[in-house]
């Protein structure tokens, strides 16, 4: 399978042209898509028509899956592999997770191994709105002001998940397992506080990250398209969802997303 890779932005992205995610993946095609993951941060797959089954075979050539842990009606009937992203509503009930990662988080960052990725496919999407915004942190480390860099170094960063009630301390700072290069794991929606630090001083120091870290030249907005089937490095990637009319009735926006399984952060 010939495959061509198009970059997004400056900052991070690319689509892979000439991939039919439905089909198995041959040993030199698996090869280049890791690659690219790993070069690009996020991966766009546009034009894809996925049944569930074939969405968790092709996210599983990438590692073992996670089954998120929402409660409620979160995942697809028969699919718990599968989490459902959606505004919409049966007989008045959300048929999923409706106002999905409304400030930049990582995936899972609450448990003690975070998702090394996610894999979100869309269905139904509205005329506007419900774009997906990706952070590149490896970009937003390297350009960490040298004072602020030597504060964090080596600090932990507490999370917490209060759908969940699980909590985690993780490095602010971490290394990437595969490529060996560091990025910022903190994220203003899970990380709660700094060890060692009260909450003033660490509210303090995490507002600087922060804003540090949602600078354009690290940011790719992805405008969805019915059939995009988009893939991002959970491990140096944060991400956020723009829900501005989460109120209006006629926004819909309806996703299936699989999770691959992680490790602990070093």
């Amino acid at each position: 399978m010939r495959l061509k890779i198009h970059p997004l932005s400056n900052a991070l992205g690319a689509e892979i042209i000439g991939l039919d995610a439905s089909r198995p993946l041959d040993s030199d095609t698996f090869a280049a898509v890791h690659q690219a993951h790993l070069d690009h941060l996020v991966l766009v797959f546009r034009d894809q028509t996925l049944t569930p089954q074939q969405q968790i075979d092709f996210s599983k050539c990438f590692g073992p899956l996670d089954v998120h842990p929402s409660q409620g009606n979160a995942h697809l009937d028969g699919y718990p592999d599968i989490l459902v992203v959606s505004t919409k509503q049966e007989n008045g009930k959300d048929v999923g997770i409706r106002n999905a990662g409304p400030k930049w988080h990582s995936d899972l960052a609450y448990r003690d191994r975070p998702a090394l990725g996610s894999m979100l496919y869309a269905l139904e999407l509205p005329h506007s709105g419900g774009n997906t915004g990706f952070a590149n942190m490896y970009k937003a480390y390297d350009a960490l002001p040298a004072g602020l860099k030597k504060t964090i170094e080596g600090k932990r960063a507490m999370f917490h998940s209060t759908r969940s009630k699980i909590d985690a301390l993780h490095p602010i700072i971490r290394t990437h397992p595969e490529t060996g290069q560091k990025s910022i794991f903190v994220n203003p929606q899970l990380t709660t506080g700094i060890e060692g630090m009260n909450s003033t001083e660490a509210d303090a120091l995490l507002a600087e990250i922060y804003a540090h870290n949602a600078q354009s030249e690290f940011l790719y907005w992805h405008e969805w398209h019915p059939g995009d089937l988009v893939f991002w490095d959970n491990r140096c990637v944060q991400h956020i969802a723009d829900h501005a009319r989460l109120d209006d009735p006629s926004y819909i926006r309806h996703m299936h997303r699989t999770t691959i399984a992680g490790d602990a952060p070093f």
